[in-house]
């Protein structure tokens, strides 16, 4: 008994210290539930946790694949007003299954670690955005082997951001990265739009993909929500398709960002 007011006295004391800064820290503002990165930064000092599930569904002419990432997560640190740091990595279950002959496979395990940084490079002024550099590196050391990659690779993204009206604001990245398996690096894009429906929900809807000079592009759609609890805690929910002739790719997310209290 006394070990259960004990717990209990624990969790609402917990619970107090997550709410009770609440009016005195800054609005969160997370890259959930985007594929893509926004050029705002953690505030210098603070720490983020932005984490969720994703479900995958791909049929192309040779296989049906299922793919669950949980905890997928990002960590994300403020060390300067200027300068964040980040680690992300994820569960990753995967089920394959060969449409001729019928044989399957499953894979579970540690996705690769993936260290970066983002760094502020200016405010929105006129016509120019709000800007940042995004860097990162995937390591192959680092995860179970199954998702390793098999060389270590970077990514390099310019983030950037309209503002078109108080509630509407455009955003979009363009950049550079490798695929791990082979030398031969492609670009990116995204562009983003997003709705301040109310002052907690907002709604956005995104294009984004890849190419390089010789295959064809993977280009990519999804849409969601995204509400505010509290100005330090955000829940989302969102959905994609890949729009290729020869492959049906679905996929849906759901996720959490949290901003610690300091």
């Amino acid at each position: 008994m006394k070990k259960s007011l004990l717990f209990l006295l624990l969790f609402m004391v917990n619970g107090c210290w997550l709410f009770s800064q609440n009016d005195t820290i800054h609005y969160l503002k997370s890259d959930r539930p985007l594929q893509s990165e926004t050029p705002y930064l953690v505030p210098k000092g603070n720490f983020q946790i932005e984490t969720g599930v994703m479900y995958v569904d791909r049929d192309d002419q040779q296989q049906h694949l299922e793919r669950i990432r949980l905890g997928t997560t990002n960590l994300r640190y403020g060390v300067f007003a200027n300068f964040e740091v980040r680690l992300s990595d994820s569960f990753e279950w995967v089920h394959v299954q060969d449409i001729e002959d019928s044989k399957d496979s499953t894979e579970s395990g540690i996705g690769p670690l993936t260290a970066g940084f983002k760094v502020f490079v200016s405010r929105e002024k006129n016509w120019l955005p709000e800007m940042a550099i995004l860097g990162t590196i995937t390591f192959r050391h680092l995860g179970d082997e199954d998702f390793r990659p098999t060389f270590s690779y970077p990514t390099g993204k310019l983030l950037c951001t309209h503002t078109i009206s108080e509630s509407f604001k455009l955003g979009y990245n363009i950049g550079f990265a490798y695929s791990g398996e082979n030398a031969d690096g492609f670009f990116l894009y995204s562009i983003f739009p997003t709705y301040s429906i109310t002052t907690k929900l907002s709604a956005f809807a995104e294009i984004y993909g890849n190419f390089d000079h010789g295959d064809t592009p993977n280009n990519r759609g999804d849409a969601g929500f995204s509400y505010l609890i509290r100005k330090n805690l955000q829940v989302d929910l969102s959905a994609g398709m890949a729009f290729d002739k020869d492959i049906d790719r679905i996929f849906a997310s759901a996720g959490l960002s949290w901003r610690i209290p300091r």
